[in-house]
């Protein structure tokens, strides 16, 4: 019998994996260090009544290109980050400040735009300079759909997935949209919609241009969220609801 060849770099995801969801306990994780670039008050999200806070923070990827992460958090996080104690947060949070952060991926519909919103629902937000960067998105879910395989003209093989989890505001479901990198776009291109997964990925933004006009040629710069795969596995189950 011919022995495995170990896979240190996919053992180290599944450690990783593991970590963030205590053991497959959570369903729904996300870990990150960025640099804040702006923050805002909110009232409402996404027509939601929502107190707290909207921040975009900078993550970099091992290749060196920035990412732009949307982070959500209440009014009460950061207080109870510190154990209660009183300041500003528009103080405290300035632009350049080091955040660390954990909590849930989330998407909202924008009914008014039509836009999706894909955040970080944040239940633990601090200011720590001297954390070391990171963007680590751990998720069980259910494929919403027929997973959609493609080829990039450099030949690279990529399947996109939406996995349904349970939206943490409204008790529902939101579906959040993740990208799968050759040998795992292979795997992923062959499964169903309905089945249950779990993956390991990061959250990132991309730069596109929506045509908004045909005849007049009239284009938008917009900026796409999603989560790219290192590590995904098929349950052998079935889950009918998130």
């Amino acid at each position: 019998m011919t022995k495995k060849k170990p896979d240190f770099l996919r053992d180290l995801d599944t450690a990783i994996m593991d970590e963030l969801t205590g053991g497959g306990i959570k369903g729904n994780a996300a870990g990150l260090v960025g640099t804040l670039t702006q923050i805002k008050e909110i009232k409402q999200l996404c027509g939601l009544p929502f107190c707290g806070y909207m921040a975009k923070l900078e993550t970099v990827r091992p290749s060196g290109v920035p990412d732009e992460v949307t982070v959500v958090f209440a009014e009460d996080v950061p207080y109870r980050a510190c154990n209660g104690i009183e300041f500003d947060v528009m103080q405290e949070f300035v632009e350049g400040s080091r955040l660390l952060l954990t909590g849930k991926v989330q998407t909202l519909k924008d009914f008014q735009s039509g836009r999706m919103l894909v955040y970080i629902l944040a239940d633990f937000v601090t200011v720590s300079e001297k954390a070391v960067e990171q963007d680590e998105a751990a998720v069980r879910g259910v494929i919403a759909n027929k997973p959609t395989y493609r080829e990039t003209p450099r030949g690279k093989r990529i399947t996109d997935i939406t996995v349904k989890v349970r939206n943490e505001l409204t008790g529902g479901s939101c579906f959040l949209p993740c990208i799968c990198w050759q040998e795992q776009a292979d795997e992923a291109a062959q499964w169903q919609q309905g089945d249950t997964v779990e993956l390991l990925g990061r959250y990132q933004s991309r730069q596109y241009e929506k045509v908004l006009d045909a005849a007049t040629g009239e284009r938008e710069q917009r900026t796409a969220y999603e989560v790219s795969v290192r590590l995904i596995r098929r349950k052998e189950e079935k889950e009918n609801e998130c």
